[in-house]
């Protein structure tokens, strides 16, 4: 195409000009040409869209965006010229919008004064490109600053939450409704069928969890906007995967959990995971009861403290209570983490039996063989929490 053939698009006609005419023919043509070129122009626009969609966009661009680009310097596009007011404006950027998309959320929104400001910048700078996400921007922004707001990773709106390991489910999904917009009624309802997220745990749903330990615990950056159930997934996904690259069998993923999850509530220093470890092997192997007063402060609901009641300990109704029932509890009492799943899968070599932590601050724990080992170092947790300077950590 001709320059001339091409201003003539631009005015409505593939025709070249018409003979000389009268002031008031003249004055009539221009009035209706004017419209023309105003449509004339969004058409061109979209066709250069449309072609990028049918990915032959760079080849249109070759041929006529320079032209266009001239054709459009000759309009005085509407555009801001401040970074911005104090009024913020979220910005949804879309898996799959393209810059026609986001041109038009910023005009439509109030960030720019124009469609056009933003599409112009975008035409000859076809190498800008915008993430998913949601993005803090301002009202009437420059098209500049706007483009430049998007591309910074800083504006992005994400919510972080970390869940420590050994916390329960429960912990687990206040936390994320404190620390996000997902209401905590979505979440209860959301963990209520572990089968949804291709868990089937043995344990039958009288009992407090059946999703326990099985979201794995770590820092998660959640958009806005995220529902419960996609979240929960996200978290199932992540411990399933962590037992798949350690070569844990679907069959045996619930009982790899209920022990780790045993080890990460009553271990305190990272070897002593390994130690906590074997003592549940060990235990078990001999038909000892595992006595692990982490199991009955999971059902009493009474976290924070390292000490159990006699009746507590004697509570058949407590499922999970390892000092009235043999084996395993019926299945995880908290959230393990890397360390937890490391240690159940390649304990520490000993026959520890006891252990019992001396010192509450330091997390100090003492191993041992036998009972009245044990019971040495019991006198000693008792003594060190007799210190009135220690008192707060023997609550």
């Amino acid at each position: 195409m001709s320059d001339d053939e091409f201003e003539a698009l631009l005015r409505g006609s593939g025709q070249p000009d018409p003979p000389e005419e009268q002031p008031e023919q003249r004055s009539r043509r221009e009035h209706r040409e004017g419209n023309k070129s105003a449509g004339a122009l969004i058409l061109v626009i979209v066709l250069v869209v449309i072609a990028g969609l049918a990915g032959t966009g760079w080849w249109a661009w070759s041929q006529y965006g320079e032209r266009v680009l001239a054709y459009l310097g000759e309009e005085e596009i509407p555009d801001y010229a401040s970074d911005g007011t104090m009024t913020e404006v979220l910005i949804v950027v879309e898996q799959g919008d393209i810059g026609e998309d986001v041109a038009r959320k910023l005009a439509d929104q109030g960030v720019t004064a124009s469609f056009e400001s933003v599409y112009q910048l975008l035409l000859e700078d076809t190498s800008i490109t915008f993430q998913p996400g949601t993005y803090r921007l301002r009202a009437e922004m420059s098209a500049a600053a706007a483009i430049e707001a998007l591309q910074d990773s800083d504006n992005r709106l994400l919510y972080r939450i970390t869940i420590p390991e050994g916390r329960s489910v429960t912990q687990a999904i206040e936390t994320i409704a404190e620390n996000s917009d997902i209401p905590l009624a979505n979440l209860e309802a959301a963990i209520d069928d572990p089968s949804v997220y291709g868990v089937n745990p043995p344990a039958d749903n009288t009992y407090l969890q059946p999703l326990e330990g099985y979201l794995f615990p770590a820092t998660y950056e959640v958009e806005p906007g995220t529902s419960a159930s996609a979240l929960i997934q996200q978290m199932v996904d992540e411990m399933i995967s962590r037992l798949d690259n350690r070569g844990v069998e679907p069959d045996q993923r619930h009982e790899v959990l209920t022990k780790a999850a045993l080890v990460q509530r009553e271990a305190k220093e990272p070897e002593d995971f390994f130690k906590v470890a074997a003592v549940i092997d060990n235990r078990l192997e001999d038909g000892m009861p595992l006595q692990f007063d982490s199991t009955v402060t999971y059902w009493e609901n009474t976290f924070g403290t390292v000490w159990t009641t006699d009746a507590a300990r004697e509570n058949a109704d407590n499922p999970y209570n390892t000092y009235y029932y043999t084996g395993l509890p019926v299945g995880p009492i908290g959230l393990p983490g890397d360390i937890a799943l490391d240690a159940v899968l390649e304990p520490a070599e000993g026959s520890w039996k006891y252990f019992v932590t001396v010192n509450l601050q330091s997390g100090a724990t003492v191993f041992s063989d036998t009972l009245s080992e044990h019971n040495a170092a019991v006198a000693l947790l008792r003594e060190w929490c007799d210190d009135a300077d220690n008192a707060v950590y023997c609550e």
